[in-house]
């Protein structure tokens, strides 16, 4: 007698348990699936924007100290109002450093004919559009064309660690400063004359 009521009272604890495990194991299930959620949507709202550039060429050339020279022999060239109001533009933007390379008497000649040679030699680091540094790294013999003319274009090396040469002006890896219209690029060099091989 107590072997058949010792049975269903096992059968009954072995069911509860089962269900209970289930139950559980839904509870388990369920709860790493909100995890999950949780994560994705955590991932999804710290995702940042970037802010849309309220600044002109000219005035980002103004703001850097860097790149004071070269702001002020677009002044003198009477640059500014196209890095204004012109565009878009990129603009391969010799750094202080790179311009103090530049002889002396070429520097001089060149500022005493701030119109037309001055202007001239900084159109060559001027091009139409938008243009990366990446953009320039898949360039390698090929001729582009600057406001003052074509310049050439050398690469050695592949990705990030290619070393890209505009017309005699070396250009770093960069993600290049964003304008209202254009794009800045620094330069460790000046490129002074269009190429003659393009």
């Amino acid at each position: 007698m107590r072997i058949k009521l010792f049975l269903p009272v096992v059968a009954i604890c072995c069911a509860f348990a089962l269900f209970a495990g289930a139950c559980s194991s839904t509870e388990d299930s369920k709860n790493k699936d909100a995890e999950a959620t949780t994560t994705v949507k955590a991932e999804k709202e710290t995702t940042t924007t970037t802010a849309a550039p309220t600044e002109t060429l000219a005035a980002l050339l103004v703001a850097d100290p860097q790149l004071s020279e070269f702001s002020g022999l677009a002044t003198e060239a009477g640059l500014n109002a196209m890095l204004t109001d012109g565009g878009p533009f990129t603009v391969l933007a010799p750094t202080n450093a790179a311009i103090d390379t530049v002889p002396a008497a070429t520097m001089t000649a060149l500022e005493q004919d701030p119109r037309g040679a001055l202007a001239n030699v900084l159109k060559l680091h001027i091009l139409n559009g938008n243009v990366t540094w990446d953009d320039l790294s898949e360039k390698n013999g090929q001729c582009v064309a600057t406001l003052g003319g074509n310049v050439k274009v050398t690469v050695e090396g592949e990705g990030d660690d290619a070393a890209v040469d505009f017309g005699g002006a070396p250009v770093p890896a960069q993600d290049g400063v964003k304008a209202v219209n254009g794009t800045i690029l620094k330069v460790d060099g000046v490129t002074t004359a269009p190429a003659t091989d393009c």
